[in-house]
C-alpha cells in the first residue's frame, strides 16, 4: 500500500517528458534500464521512494478520473511512497516532490487528499507530509503484529535521519583529516530495545552524533602481540572519559574531537574500561520494521 501522487501541467504548455525524465536524472537518480521508473535509495538515511512514467489510460474510468480536466494535461509521471515507514521518509521524500514541482511548475493529483482529491493543485511538502504521515501511522498501527513492527519514538528517529542526512555535507567541510561516522539503529539482544550506536576507530579525529552506545575499535599491545579489541562505550562514559577534549560541532548538533586534542586522547582511548563487548550485544534491524506508531490497542488506551 502507497501513497501516489499524480503530476500535470497546464493545458498546452510544452513540457516534453524526456525534459522530466532529464530533471529527474539529473536531480534524483539515473532512470532504470527499461526507461520508465526512478527508484531513490538514500544510503545515508535508509528512505527510499519511486518516480515512474506511465503508459497512456485505454480504461475509459482511468482516462475519466487522470484525463478529463479543463486546464490541465497529465505529465504521465506518478510518485510512490509506501507506508509502514519511520515518518522520516516522508520528511526526506516530500522536500524533494516539492523542489521538483517548483522547478519544472507542476500540480498534482492527490487521491488521498482531505481538501480535494479530485482535481490538480499545488501544496507544499509539510501539507503533503502531514496527509502521508496521518495514513502511516494509522495503518502501521492496524498492522503492527501482523508485519511484526518495532516502535520507536518519533523524536529519536527524526534525529537520527536528521544527523545522517547531512553526513556527506559534513565530510566535505571537515574533510579528510576527520571521519564522519554514522548514526546506526540496531535492537539490543537481551531487552529488544532499539537503541542507536556509532564508531570511533583509534582516537582518530572524529564526529560523534549523540548516541546510546559507541563502538570503540583500538590496537593494543599485549606481550610482543597487536591484537585488535572493539567494545562499547555508553554515552555516559563517553562524556564522563573524553568530554573535556571535544567540542561542539554545530553543523551536525554533535561533538568533534579535532587533531590536537585526538593526539593527547590516545592512552585515554587505549586504557579506558568498555561498559559492553561488542560481539553478541546487538542485532541488525531492519528500517522496515520500525514504526512510530504503537500497536492498535496501546493507541486506545492513550486516547482514552
Amino acid at each position: 500500500m502507497s501513497f501516489d501522487l499524480y503530476f500535470y501541467k497546464e493545458k498546452g504548455r510544452e513540457l516534453p517528458e524526456s525534459e522530466v525524465g532529464e530533471y529527474l536524472n539529473a536531480n534524483l537518480v539515473e532512470v532504470d534500464e527499461n526507461g520508465f521508473q526512478w527508484l531513490f535509495e538514500n544510503e545515508d538515511t535508509g528512505v527510499y521512494y519511486t518516480f515512474e512514467l506511465n503508459d497512456p489510460e485505454d480504461d475509459p474510468e482511468a482516462i475519466e478520473l487522470y484525463e478529463s480536466f479543463a486546464s490541465f494535461d497529465n505529465t504521465r509521471f506518478s510518485f510512490s511512497l509506501n507506508f509502514i515507514r519511520p515518518n522520516f521518509f516522508g520528511l526526506e521524500a516530500f522536500q524533494f516532490v516539492e523542489r521538483f514541482m517548483k522547478d519544472l511548475g507542476l500540480f498534482t493529483l492527490n487521491p488521498q487528499s482531505g481538501i480535494d482529491s479530485e482535481n490538480p493543485t499545488i501544496e507544499d511538502c509539510k501539507a503533503y507530509y502531514e496527509n502521508w504521515s496521518n495514513t502511516n501511522i494509522q495503518f502501521s498501527s492496524t498492522h503492527f503484529d501482523e508485519f511484526n513492527l518495532v516502535h520507536i519514538p518519533i523524536e529519536k528517529s527524526n534525529n537520527i535521519w536528521a544527523y545522517n542526512s547531512r553526513l556527506k555535507e559534513m565530510q566535505n567541510f571537515l574533510g579528510d583529516d576527520y571521519f564522519v561516522p554514522s548514526l546506526i539503529l540496531a535492537k539490543q539482544t537481551d531487552t529488544g530495545k532499539i537503541v542507536t550506536f556509532s564508531t570511533w576507530t583509534e582516537h582518530i579525529p572524529n564526529v560523534f552524533p549523540s548516541a546510546d552506545y559507541y563502538a570503540v575499535n583500538r590496537k593494543r599491545k599485549k606481550l610482543l602481540r597487536t591484537r585488535d579489541e572493539t567494545g562499547l562505550l555508553s554515552y555516559a562514559t563517553l562524556m564522563q572519559t573524553f568530554g573535556e577534549y571535544f567540542e561542539d560541532f554545530e553543523l551536525g548538533n554533535c561533538k568533534i574531537i579535532h587533531p590536537e586534542n585526538a593526539a593527547k586522547v590516545a592512552a585515554i582511548f587505549n586504557s579506558v574500561v568498555f561498559d559492553e563487548l561488542l560481539a553478541g550485544f546487538f542485532e541488525p534491524v531492519d528500517i522496515e520494521s520500525l514504526t512510530n506508531a504503537v500497536r492498535a490497542e496501546i493507541q486506545i488506551e492513550i486516547e482514552e
